[in-house]
Order: structure tokens, then C-alpha cells, then sequence
């Protein structure tokens, strides 16, 4: 059995933990994970509280992305959605795709108007 050692986290619920793990052939895979359940059931309830807006509507409640999504989409795709000031329009069409609608919430469109998400 491969061992498993936990090198960092979660220090407290639903933050990522990484764990070193021998990859059978000498070398090491570091393995994060997160229970993104309770995120998911939150963004959800957000998504039919109300149309997302602060009272004064000058901000606009979009989406919160687990940290186990956003360390996928920066190990898998190579950009960060914590920089929208660099990868905004990569953000906003995974915030618009179906297949990523739970981590919405808010209804609507993300735009992407002169750098900044709206």
C-alpha cells in the first residue's frame, strides 16, 4: 500500500487539504481535496435568495468557486480565476457554461466589460 502523509490542512471545514503520496515508481504526487458539498448546497440557495445585487446595487454577487476548482483549472487549464484582471474572459465563460452553473450565485450573465467582470 502506497503511503500517505498529510502535509497541509484543512484547518478548518471545507479548506483544501494536500497530501504527499509515493507514486510506486520513487517519486512523489501531492494530492489536494476538498468536501465542496456544503459550498455547492450554499451557492445554491444563493442562486434563488435574490437577483445578486447589494442593496445600494452598485455590486453584483456572481459565483464562489471552491479552492479545489480553482487549483483544477490552474493545474489542468494553466490560469488562475483568482486574476480576472488577466484571465477574465476565461472566467467569465466558465461562469456562463452550463456544465459549471453550481458555482453560480446569482442568476444572469458574467460579462466582461473594459477588464472587469460584471
Amino acid at each position: 500500500m502506497a503511503r500517505r502523509e498529510l502535509l497541509v490542512g484543512p484547518d478548518f471545514a471545507g479548506d483544501v487539504a494536500h497530501y504527499a503520496e509515493d507514486d510506486g515508481e520513487g517519486g512523489l504526487l501531492i494530492r489536494s481535496v476538498q468536501d465542496v458539498a456544503p459550498v455547492l448546497e450554499r451557492n445554491k440557495a444563493l442562486q434563488t435568495a435574490n437577483d445578486g445585487y447589494s442593496g445600494s446595487r452598485e455590486l453584483r454577487r456572481v459565483a464562489f468557486i471552491p479552492n479545489i476548482v480553482r487549483l483544477k483549472w490552474l493545474n489542468e487549464e494553466g490560469w488562475d480565476a483568482w486574476r480576472p484582471d488577466l484571465y477574465g474572459d476565461k472566467l467569465a465563460a466558465k461562469l456562463n457554461d452550463p456544465d459549471w452553473r453550481f458555482l453560480r450565485t446569482a442568476p444572469g450573465r458574467v460579462g466582461l466589460s473594459n477588464g472587469v467582470l460584471r
